[in-house]
């Protein structure tokens, strides 16, 4: 009789063990400016630990409903940021935008979309989704564990847009600022006009390395000469803390600072395979991902610069 009852009891500690799953980090909202709040993301690696909940995310509150700007990583984080801002104001989520192709800002949109809330893209953006986010969600998954990512999909955006444009949806304007080709293919800016604050998504991180993987350089820096122009007084990053538009100067530096950097070490006759233990740039060394990414610019920077000099 004993043995059974501890049998049993085995039996149904395992059943618990292989259900467990890391808790899902509940989302902290800070309120940025008026009817403007922002979900800070943790920063640092996608890990068990903190879900992949990497990045910033925000919502606008208006007159006639809310405005979502990204939608997390995964459908549970979809439903996690839903639950946040029902927890602000009953009016209802109108809109969420995808700022990116970026796989932190776009698999909860399953999670709106399974609400009736249509997803906001860029064309260029969407088309990028389309080609190669299912490999992304194989890798969160494999990563972050099939749990965590249950119910996560490649969502197929409901309204898409070419450039600028305004939105009147909510009752107070928001202008959506598009460059063709920034920081990635469609990426997208949110301005709320009333209170003169920039949701920036991946194009503006303050004290992180920028991601060059699916950028143009060039055409992000100045992308980010004319956001930078607005003077905004609220800055919502992709990543890092809340700041304003004077914080764009110094994510801005870091470009011509590696740019300068690898020119001048490729003069030297530094080889590609040499770089990583040449291209150090101590005054950034304190940002997030510094180790991680700042190597990878290195090495496209070094290769666009190569690939110059043959035209």
């Amino acid at each position: 009789m004993i043995n059974r009852l501890l049998r049993a009891v085995i039996v149904i500690l395992a059943a618990s063990c292989a259900t467990e799953s890391v808790p899902a980090v509940q989302p902290k909202i800070v309120m940025v400016a008026a009817g403007v709040y922002a979900l800070m993301g943790s920063g640092g690696d996608i890990t068990p630990e903190n879900g992949g909940r990497t990045a910033n995310v925000a919502f606008i509150v208006g007159p006639r409903g809310i405005v979502v700007v990204d939608t997390g990583i995964s459908y549970r984080e979809g439903e996690d940021i839903i639950a946040a801002v029902k927890s602000i104001s009953t009016r209802p989520i109108r809109l969420a935008i995808l700022t990116h192709p970026g796989q932190e800002a776009i698999f909860g949109a399953a999670a709106f979309q399974a609400r009736g809330i249509p997803v906001l893209a860029h064309r260029r953006s969407a088309e990028l989704i389309a080609v190669r986010c299912e490999t992304c969600l194989r890798n969160l998954r494999a990563v972050l564990g099939e749990d965590s990512m249950a119910a996560s999909r490649v969502v197929k955006p409901d309204r898409l847009i070419n450039g600028n444009e305004t939105l009147e949806l909510i009752g107070r304007p928001l202008r959506l600022i598009a460059p063709q080709w920034s920081s990635a293919p469609g990426a997208i800016a949110v301005f709320d006009e009333r209170t003169s604050t920039l949701i920036a998504g991946n194009l503006v991180s303050i004290d992180r390395i920028p991601d060059l993987r699916d950028a143009n350089p060039k055409a992000w820096r100045d992308a980010l000469m004319q956001i930078e122009s607005m003077k905004c007084r609220h800055l919502v990053p992709g990543y890092g803390p809340i700041g304003s538009c004077v914080d764009i100067v110094a994510f801005a530096h870091y470009f011509v600072v590696l740019e300068s950097r690898v020119e001048a070490l490729m003069k030297e006759g530094v080889s590609l395979g040499e770089l990583p233990d040449r291209c150090d740039l101590p005054e950034f060394a304190r940002w997030d991902q510094y180790e991680t990414l700042h190597p990878q610019n290195a090495n496209r920077t070094y290769l666009r610069l190569e690939r110059s000099q043959f035209k």
